[in-house]
């Protein structure tokens, strides 16, 4: 079938698209103010990439406007210009840069090296570290002093970044890597942006950038690193407590760290450029003298004897104290009440009315387009984790149990959307580093004492996801790969956060009845030796990829108790199914999710 996008949908490049028979697109990443990210596949190394261009949307918004577009087209050009001209670890690399004709238009693309893990603003805790001097040492010396030396390297080349900000950092299984140049300048670049013009992001901005952009040098890039290394110690910026421009230093800075920490930061935030530090090379060393003194404040005279006495005594009360702050109520809002999958319980699933309470601080809600809307229902919508999802129209479904009370055997669905593909490790690796209150344990992954998902190997030689450094980590090449030994509870919770369901047993079947009618499904798919990326399976009438191939899905029949049966579906035939536990994982058996209309509900 032929489907018609809504305008949220209005992608430039479509999914399995070959480009200049050298990219194959995979999977929407995300969408920027100027751009689209794809994630794509090097067809000769067979490779992930991620690939970067000019969105519709920016496209349109600049029409009749032919200064600003050129700008635009050269501000892209120069970016892929810098990324190339910079060999750094610390660096993202760019592969390729060319021009896609595509409707009569042509429009550049970067390629760049596909780091699928989180940003930088993921390692920084909302309200800051604190006066925790063991936890700041280890993130400066883990995260901030590679980015230092990324930077140097830019600035040795004359260009100044002039959007530093965490979110412009990738912390993947590599070093951290700085990204996004898209409003660099430097010395030795001709100017793209008239100097009454400002970029940048007002937060990490000094105030020479806003108001003369002639004036700026790798200054600029020194004031937003102090922001950030304020940010590490006191919290995300406030408009309430932080103003844009000033300088930040350290509340109540009693230690010596702290008050040297504090001396640094308002050094390299001060207002005026000309007392600001002179170069990340010197940032760099007064930080690597600080964290790496071995000098301690020694204790007063009469406590001598009692440190050495009680010394192992109070490392345990220490360990034991910071386990609680760390693992206690204050971090996750409940104290983990299991260690291992054995000894979870059944989760009161609350599907009867209408969300399940996993108590998210916030959520990414997917909402429904209007069932009453002049142009109907769109076939296809993006979804808040930007999954696309297509519309399976309703209808009546028999299920295939003998268990189930006679008024519940015949199930009359309304239209409802299906996720295009099974969700991936790259999504779901997302999704846990949203969350709050997530913790990992045994090889585990838990969140207020309920199993998500077991990590470990799934098949010799395949384990997709792993944990290390504090976060969740998935290779390139599996990051489009369903995820697998997701337990139905962990299923169910990423659909409740992007305001959606797991498919119930009559809504799985009813897709699969509705995509066989015609041509393009085939009926005798069985489960692969090896787990292919959800972008390889095949796409039924619908245009919905993966049903009944790659791998088993879980389902839900929700029961007016507020629990819910979960049920692993079969490759082989729709009437196949496993009725299985809440906390129970499977590395053959994966999840999509769908959304309600509202319509005939």
């Amino acid at each position: 079938m032929s489907a018609t996008r809504s305008s949220e949908t209005d992608y430039l490049l479509e999914e399995g698209m070959i480009i200049n028979g050298k990219w194959e697109v995979l999977n929407f990443i995300a969408r920027g103010g100027k751009g689209e990210v794809y994630l794509a596949r090097q067809l000769r190394l067979d490779r992930q990439v991620a690939l970067k261009i000019m969105s519709k949307e920016f496209i349109r918004s600049l029409e009749g406007d032919e200064d600003e577009m050129f700008s635009e087209v050269k501000r892209f050009h120069r970016e892929v210009k810098i990324m190339a001209g910079i060999q750094h670890p610390n660096v993202l690399k760019v592969y390729d840069f060319d021009r896609l004709e595509q409707d009569g238009t042509d429009t550049d693309y970067i390629v760049m090296e596909y780091i699928p893990g989180p940003t930088l603003r993921q390692k920084m805790p909302e309200p800051g570290l604190g006066h925790d001097e063991t936890r700041i040492k280890n993130w400066i010396k883990t995260y901030f002093f590679p980015i230092l030396e990324g930077m140097e390297a830019v600035h040795a080349k004359g260009v100044v970044h002039r959007d530093m900000k965490p979110e412009n950092v990738l912390i993947g299984d590599e070093p951290p890597k700085i990204m996004d140049f898209g409003v660099a300048g430097g010395y030795q670049m001709d100017a793209v942006t008239q100097t009454h013009h400002m970029i940048g992001t007002v937060t990490y901005m000094p105030e020479e950038q806003f108001l003369d952009l002639a004036l700026t040098d790798a200054r600029v890039d020194i004031y937003a690193l102090g922001k950030i290394l304020y940010e590490v110690v006191e919290g995300k910026m406030r408009k309430d407590r932080d103003k844009p421009f000033h300088q930040v230093g350290l509340t109540r800075p009693e230690t010596r760290f702290f008050k040297s920490l504090d001396r640094v930061i308002r050094q390299a935030t001060a207002r005026d450029r000309n007392q600001r530090t002179a170069s990340v090379k010197d940032l760099g060393a007064e930080l690597r003298e600080l964290v790496t003194d071995s000098r301690r404040d020694a204790p007063p005279a009469g406590l001598k004897k009692f440190t050495r006495g009680t010394g192992l005594a109070a490392a345990l009360v220490l360990a034991g104290l910071m386990g609680f702050l760390l693992f206690g109520p204050f971090n996750s809002g409940k104290t983990p009440k299991i260690e291992t999958a054995s000894g979870t319980q059944p989760l009161n699933a609350g599907l009867d009315s209408g969300e399940p309470d996993f108590r998210f601080k916030k959520q990414a809600k997917t909402s429904p387009p209007d069932p009453a809307g002049e142009e109907g229902m769109p076939e296809e919508i993006l979804a808040a984790d930007n999954m696309t999802m297509i519309l399976v129209e309703g209808g009546s479904t028999d299920l295939p149990l003998d268990n189930l009370p006679r008024d519940m055997k015949t199930v009359v669905t309304p239209p409802f959307y299906m996720d295009k593909t099974k969700v991936t490790n790259h999504l779901y690796v997302q999704f846990l580093h949203e969350l709050d209150g997530v913790a990992v344990k045994n090889g585990s992954v838990f969140r207020n004492g309920e199993l998500f998902l077991l990590l470990g190997e799934v098949k010799k030689g395949y384990e997709p996801i792993t944990f290390r450094d504090n976060a969740f980590r998935v290779k390139p090449e599996d990051a489009a790969k369903p995820v697998v030994r997701v337990t139905p509870v962990g299923a169910l919770a990423y659909a409740t956060f992007y305001g959606r369901r797991l498919p119930t047993m009559a809504q799985w079947r009813l897709a699969v009845r509705a995509g066989e009618e015609g041509k393009g499904f085939s009926e005798d798919i069985r489960l692969d030796s090896e787990i292919s990326p959800v972008t390889h399976t095949r796409s039924n009438t619908l245009g919905i990829k993966g049903l009944k191939e790659n791998v088993h899905e879980w389902t839900v029949i929700p029961f007016g108790s507020g629990d819910a049966r979960f049920y692993i579906h079969g490759l082989d035939n729709t009437e196949s199914y496993l009725e299985r536990r809440p906390w129970e994982a499977f590395s053959y058996v994966g999840f999509r999710t769908v959304l309600n209309t509202g319509k005939n509900q």
